[in-house]
């Protein structure tokens, strides 16, 4: 997949999760949504499934948490979204796409979101072709050291490791 780092953003993976499954600890999948979708979406239609151990979850069956209590003195129950984090948005899972380095953690919802960030670190030229500045694009989220050429060939090989020992 070969996307600009600068049009597209995190969230723009988070359809299709792999995540370390909490009960066995091999690849599983979350199933997610926009995390701009409406709650009633999320409830329907976000859900965990582990083939190796059988283990599911719906969002919808997810405890809530008090967020705040409003001016009437009721309490307004809420789930949060875990964003641009090592886990995953919904369920707060580890992801399977995580590449410790030596100058911190890589990480990616999954391979074609791996895929984009890899071409990013690999683009000698890393142009915008006249895209806007976006404050919340993979390319601006990527910490300095991933974006640092001295760092490139490094950070390269250690994505292909990771990526033919995962696979």
């Amino acid at each position: 997949m070969n996307v600009n780092a600068y049009a597209a953003r995190h969230s723009d993976f988070t359809d299709k999760i792999d995540v370390i499954c909490p009960k066995c600890g091999r690849k599983a999948l979350v199933i997610g949504a926009s995390v701009y979708a409406s709650v009633a979406e999320y409830e329907k239609n976000v859900r965990f499934s582990c083939v190796a151990c059988g283990y599911a979850v719906k969002y919808g069956n997810t405890p809530k948490f008090t967020a705040f209590i409003n001016t009437k003195g009721k309490a307004v129950q809420g789930r949060m979204l875990f964003l641009n984090t090592t886990c995953d948005p919904f369920f707060g899972f580890g992801l399977w796409y995580m590449i410790e380095t030596p100058y911190g953690t890589l990480w990616a919802y999954n391979l074609d979101h791996l895929s984009v960030i890899e071409h990013h670190i690999a683009d000698r030229k890393r142009e915008r072709n006249g895209l806007p500045n976006q404050n919340n694009s993979i390319a601006s989220r990527l910490p300095k050291w991933a974006k640092d050429a001295k760092h490139r060939d490094s950070l390269l090989r250690l994505i292909l490791r990771f990526k033919t020992a995962k696979s």
